[in-house]
């Protein structure tokens, strides 16, 4: 069956002023939807990323270049991944359609390719 991914992007603002409470609740949220899809069998794996322990690596002129990341500046940043098993885009697109997330920011959803790079 396809895979797919979906990358949790944060909005920096998004979370400031929640209660501790609030931030329990959303907590327990993400965690029942991930148990409930595992229960369906459509969850493969997912995981938040560290904020601080990260770069981007580039060529530059032909040598390796690197630089301290993510890129704090930028309004929206991937705090996550979750990888699904979904008959088609359609409906990856559902299930990630109810993760609690949503309220605090954007979830890019997209193939991933089953012969490497795909167009």
């Amino acid at each position: 069956m396809p895979r797919y991914v979906g990358f949790i992007r944060n909005v920096d603002d998004s979370r400031t002023g929640l209660s501790p409470g609030e931030a329990q609740r959303t907590l327990e949220a993400y965690v029942t939807w991930s148990d409930d899809l595992e229960r369906q069998g459509k969850l493969v794996l997912s995981s938040g990323l560290s904020h601080s322990q990260s770069r981007v690596v580039r060529l530059v002129d032909g040598s390796l270049a690197s630089t301290d990341g993510p890129h704090t500046e930028a309004t929206e940043v991937v705090g996550g991944f979750i990888v699904v098993e979904a008959d088609d885009l359609d409906q990856a697109e559902k299930l990630f359609g109810t993760h609690p997330h949503l309220r605090f920011g954007p979830i890019e959803v997209r193939k991933i390719g089953e012969n490497g790079c795909e167009a």
